[in-house]
């Protein structure tokens, strides 16, 4: 076997280098694929909640989140709440929640209330499946409020 001057033996490989392992970020990201389908598998379901603030009250303290990430998770019927953020510890007293006061209460009439439509195919279904005429099967769907199936079975249990 022959040997290289020393100047060639330290020469890096001229082949493409296999790719390296992606260093890991600090803390778990809730996007990762690999902890989504673990969590799957465990039976685990996990949705993102978009929150502004979380607040925890105690009885002599109480610990407010700001701008949180929070993560619920639902497993065997069970809701767990992960918040992730900096705590700041207040007094109880010192908690305000702001509320809307431009809400106003919504008043309903009964004229005002949506009415469904009944299209002309929708009466034409009904009269078919049913074997009734158009307007029969058109006055059963205004007594069903629309509902097509409900006004099929009633006309063809009737008496």
């Amino acid at each position: 076997m022959v040997k290289l001057p020393k100047e060639m033996q330290n020469k890096e490989k001229s082949r493409p280098k296999r790719p390296q392992p992606v260093k890991a970020r600090e803390g778990q990201q809730f996007g990762s694929r690999q902890m989504r389908r673990k969590m799957a598998q465990q039976g685990i379901d996990m949705e993102p909640i978009d929150a502004t603030r979380v607040i925890i009250e105690g009885v002599d303290k109480s610990l407010v989140i700001e701008q949180p990430e929070v993560i619920r998770m639902k497993q065997a019927g069970q809701e767990i709440f992960q918040v992730i953020g900096q705590a700041e510890e207040v007094s109880p007293d010192a908690i305000s929640i702001e509320s809307d006061d431009t809400s106003t209460e919504l008043e309903f009439d009964e004229e005002s209330v949506a009415k469904p439509t009944i299209t002309e195919n929708d009466i034409m279904l009904v009269a078919t499946q049913a074997n009734v005429d158009k307007n029969e099967a058109e006055s059963v769907l205004k007594e069903c409020n629309g509902d097509i199936a409900k006004a099929i079975l009633f006309l063809k249990n009737r008496p």
